[in-house]
């Protein structure tokens, strides 16, 4: 994979839905945790509990897509439609009324279709061997790209057009950065070339390759890879000048979409990767939370006014999700709003954002920041909640009176004092509700279409994003940190790189 030999003697990588399991039922996979149970069951009713759980332990349904700029898309889709449709239906037997294969009904175009066979099944089930070559060799070739169902949701709610220049921050594997050149590639009057382009963007050098192995598939010169932490990605500038070198007009190049799909704890995917029930806990969406702020702002940064942005997650956990849009709105301060899709892809089966919910760190709940103890507000940060906050503004505005050495590090502390600074049933703090219109975001869950979950918020720049005064600052080793860190301009960017190059000690010849 990488271009190195492969040990003499040593197996392939080990293909998790492949392990040797025993076949005994005394180990079996577990698919239950009460940590995840008392969380969620605070977003979802009683009524509808039984059925969310039931889907999450039942394997992922197969799906793909069609790329709609290939020359034998028509072929293929008339294949779908005519062949296998009756031949899977006819070789499988049904235990319900369910379809064996069926087009996406919410997808332009009948392009995605929807197995009712996990990836495994296709795999091990000899009466699907054909439909299974079938879609290797289409995958291969570039004909095809196996996708999740949610997954492919995001780029359509961007409004790609083929003159855009296109950001997508956290881009591997690369089957969204697949989809958005598709789309840039489709928009485009036939014998011509886009003018715009997709810039996809990872951390991870391996998971750049895979971009890469990815992408390559479709066979376009309208894509740049980069490496480079999304909330740190540096400042580009766009020559205007191309005839005369010498005076090149440099302007900073913003970004007419950016989409902005995260990384997330990713509960939304247990079906396909079941593993991640025994290793789930609150912990894993707090510690991201702020990340993912510094990504969304810096993707606002590098939006051009009139822009779109997509902000997603495989999460269902609202830390992740709803949290982290109501404080990039906070932020900006009215430059950035959420926009109204809701009349887009009417087929496509959602729930409206959540506008209140409570925050978890190590089983204690918390409503608003207010009652969040000293010890827990390095984990536990105001943007969390539907309304934000600060500490500082907690600590002038509390209505209890709480001593000097209770809220220093003294070593001088009362027992007494901080039990009675963190009982919530002493402080009575009332449940807080986001003022942002957050039911405008998009909440996929799995028993409603028998499909992974995702969440979606779709943001539009209204005007620059203003100047941020934040006086919090969290240091980490001799690197300060600021809350507003991500929300740079580009010019002032590369200027910050000027100047850190120009302090930088000098090399010795060697």
């Amino acid at each position: 994979m990488g271009g190195g030999k492969r040990s003499e003697g040593k197996q392939s990588r080990e293909n998790v839905w492949e392990s040797k399991r025993p076949k005994s039922d005394s180990h079996p996979l577990a698919t239950e945790n009460p940590a995840f149970d008392d969380y969620y069951k605070g977003i979802f009713s009683s009524q509808e509990w039984d059925a969310f759980v039931q889907v999450l332990r039942t394997p992922l349904p197969a799906a793909f897509r069609i790329n709609s700029t290939s020359r034998f898309c028509a072929d293929i889709r008339s294949q779908l439609e005519n062949d296998f449709v009756h031949s899977l239906q006819a070789e499988v037997v049904q235990e319900d009324d369910t379809e064996a294969i069926m087009p996406l009904p919410w997808y332009p175009e009948n392009l995605a279709w929807h197995l009712k066979f996990s990836r495994k099944q296709l795999r091990k089930n000899r009466t699907l061997g054909r439909f299974h070559e079938f879609l290797k060799l289409e995958n291969e070739i570039g004909n095809i790209t196996r996708q999740e169902a949610v997954s492919m949701v995001p780029p359509l709610f961007l409004d790609v057009h083929s003159n855009h220049f296109v950001l997508d921050m956290c881009a591997a594997p690369g089957s969204k950065t697949f989809q958005l050149l598709e789309i840039l590639h489709k928009s485009t009057k036939v014998g011509c070339l886009p003018v715009g382009m997709v810039i996809a963007n990872d951390l991870d050098i391996q998971r750049c390759n895979l971009l890469i192995h990815q992408t390559k598939r479709m066979c376009t010169a309208n894509l740049i890879v980069t490496n480079h932490e999304a909330q740190h990605f540096p400042g580009c500038l766009l020559n205007r000048n191309h005839d005369k070198m010498e005076q090149d007009q440099q302007d900073s190049l913003l970004f007419d979409r950016v989409l902005c799909d995260v990384p997330c704890s990713g509960d939304g995917t247990l079906r396909k990767a079941p593993d991640l029930w025994r290793k789930w806990n609150t912990g894993t969406g707090n510690g991201l939370h702020n990340l993912q702020v510094l990504i969304a702002m810096r993707g606002a940064s590098l939006l051009k006014v009139g822009g779109r942005m997509i902000y997603s997650t495989c999460s269902m956990n609202p830390i992740e999700n709803e949290a982290v849009v109501a404080e990039v709105l906070r932020r900006c301060g009215g430059s950035i709003e959420l926009v109204d899709v809701s009349s887009v892809l009417p087929q496509l089966i959602r729930r409206p954002g959540l506008k209140r919910w409570k925050v978890c760190d190590k089983g204690k709940w918390f409503v608003s920041c207010n009652d969040v103890p000293k010890f827990s507000r390095n984990v536990v940060l105001p943007s969390m909640f539907p309304n934000g906050g600060s500490y500082k503004e907690v600590l002038s505005n509390c209505n209890v009176s709480i001593r000097d050495d209770i809220i220093t590090d003294g070593a001088n502390k009362n027992s007494d004092d901080i039990q009675a600074a963190e009982d919530p049933v002493i402080h009575e703090f009332t449940e807080e509700v986001s003022d942002f219109p957050l039911e405008r975001c998009m909440r996929l869950v799995p028993h409603d279409q028998n499909t992974g979950a995702f969440f979606i918020a779709v943001l539009q720049k209204v005007s620059t994003l203003r100047e941020i005064q934040v006086n919090t600052r969290k240091k980490v080793g001799k690197h300060v940190v600021t809350a507003n860190e991500g929300n740079e301009d580009p010019q002032k960017l590369q200027l910050h790189v000027k100047k850190w190059i120009s302090r930088k000690p000098k090399i010795p010849a060697m």
